[in-house]
C-alpha cells in the first residue's frame, strides 16, 4: 500500500463551529492519507468529528463551521486554496459523495432518469440520449433494473434508494468516493448486500473510498485500513486486520468491544462508560482520560503524540510512551 499513489493527503485539518457559548472544536489537528483503489475506515461515536471531516474535504460546510487550518490535497493540488470554478469541476468528477441519510437524498417530485441524469449533464457536455443510456447502465451496475428510471424515489424500497444515490455518486466515475453512514438506515440483510455491491464496484472500477461509520465490525470487513477519532482527534490508525487482533488505544478496544461481530462466536458486549468531553473546552492531556481504565497522572496533564508501532499502525496514548504501562495494563504491545 505504501508504494501506491496517494489520491487524498490530509493534513493537520482544524474546523470549529462557532457559536455564542464558544467555538466548538470539532476537528482539531487530524492527519491521514488514503491511497489509489484502498477502502480507508474512519469510525468513532457521533460527534467525534468523522462527518465534519468528510464536508471539511469537499468544502460543503457552512456557517457556523469555519476550517481553521491545515491542508487536504487532491493529487497534490490543495482543496482548501481551490477557487469556486475549480472547486465546481472536481466535486463529483474527480471525488464524489454519499452523504449521511442518502435514502433521503433524492428529490421526490423528479424521476430518477432525470436525477442521475442531472448528474452527468451539469458537468459534461453530453446530450439527453446519451446521458439516459448512462443513466440505464449505472442503474445496472448497482444491481437495479433499468426498467425502473422511470420510478420516483417514493417506488422504490430503501435499498433501491441507497444503490440510486450511490449509482449517482458513481456517474462521472470519481477517483474517490467519501461514504458517510451510507448504510445506517437500512437492515443488516440489506445492509450486507449493499457492501457486497461497493467492494465488487471498487475492485472493478478501481476508485478509492472514504467509508465512515461508527460500526467497527462493518469496517474491519470492508476497509483496507482504520482510522479511529475520538473528540475531534485521530487516535490510532492501522491496517484493519491488525486493528482487529491487535487494537492499542483504550478507546479503540472499547469501541471493538461495542459492537458484535457479523461473523463468528457470540460474545459479551462491553461499551465505554461515560460520555465524550465538552470540545467548547476540551479536557488537558489525553481528552479520553476521564474514560479511560488504563488513565495515569501523565495522561491528565500532557496530550500524547502519534507513536509509531511498526506494521503501518499508529497510536496517540502514553501506554507505549517507552513502554510505560502498556504490558501492566494488559494490552498487548
Amino acid at each position: 500500500m505504501a508504494d501506491q499513489e496517494i489520491v487524498l493527503d490530509v493534513r493537520d485539518l482544524r474546523v470549529d463551529y462557532l457559536g455564542e457559548r464558544g467555538a466548538v472544536h470539532a476537528v482539531d489537528g487530524v492527519s491521514f492519507a488514503i491511497h489509489a483503489g484502498e477502502i480507508f475506515g474512519l469510525a468513532g461515536e457521533s460527534g467525534s468529528g468523522k462527518s465534519t471531516v468528510a464536508l471539511a474535504i469537499l468544502r460543503l460546510l457552512g456557517a457556523p463551521a469555519v476550517i481553521r487550518g491545515g491542508q487536504v490535497l487532491y493529487q497534490g493540488t490543495d482543496i482548501l486554496e481551490l477557487d469556486d470554478r475549480h472547486l465546481r469541476h472536481l466535486r463529483w468528477r474527480e471525488i464524489s459523495m454519499v452523504f449521511q441519510s442518502a435514502m433521503n437524498a433524492l428529490n421526490p417530485v423528479m424521476k430518477i432518469s432525470a436525477q442521475i441524469s442531472d448528474a452527468i449533464r451539469r458537468h459534461e457536455r453530453v446530450s439527453r440520449h446519451e446521458a439516459h443510456a448512462r443513466t440505464r447502465d449505472l442503474l445496472r451496475s448497482v444491481g437495479i433494473d433499468p426498467a425502473r428510471a422511470a420510478a420516483y424515489p417514493h417506488e422504490l424500497s430503501g435499498g433501491m434508494r441507497q444503490r440510486v444515490v450511490i449509482a449517482i455518486a458513481l456517474a462521472l466515475k470519481p477517483s474517490l468516493i467519501i461514504m458517510d453512514e451510507p448504510t445506517t438506515a437500512l437492515d443488516v440483510v440489506v445492509q450486507r448486500e449493499i457492501m457486497d455491491e461497493i467492494k465488487a464496484l471498487q475492485r472493478n472500477l478501481g476508485f478509492a473510498i472514504l467509508f465512515i461509520t461508527h460500526d467497527m465490525s462493518l469496517l474491519v470487513e470492508l476497509s483496507d485500513r482504520i482510522a479511529i477519532m475520538y473528540a475531534g482527534e485521530l487516535v490510532e490508525a492501522a491496517p484493519a486486520a491488525r486493528m482487529y487482533r491487535q487494537p492499542a488505544h483504550p478507546y479503540t478496544r472499547g469501541l471493538m468491544g461495542s459492537f458484535p461481530a457479523l461473523t463468528g462466536a457470540n460474545v459479551r458486549l462491553t461499551g465505554i462508560a461515560g460520555s465524550p468531553p465538552d470540545l467548547r473546552q476540551p479536557p488537558s492531556g489525553c481528552r479520553f482520560h476521564d474514560r479511560c481504565p488504563h488513565a495515569m497522572p501523565i495522561c491528565i496533564d500532557t496530550s500524547p503524540w502519534p507513536i509509531d508501532r511498526g506494521a503501518g499502525q499508529t497510536v496517540r496514548c502514553h501506554l507505549y510512551d517507552a513502554g510505560i504501562g502498556a504490558a501492566d495494563a494488559g494490552i498487548p504491545r
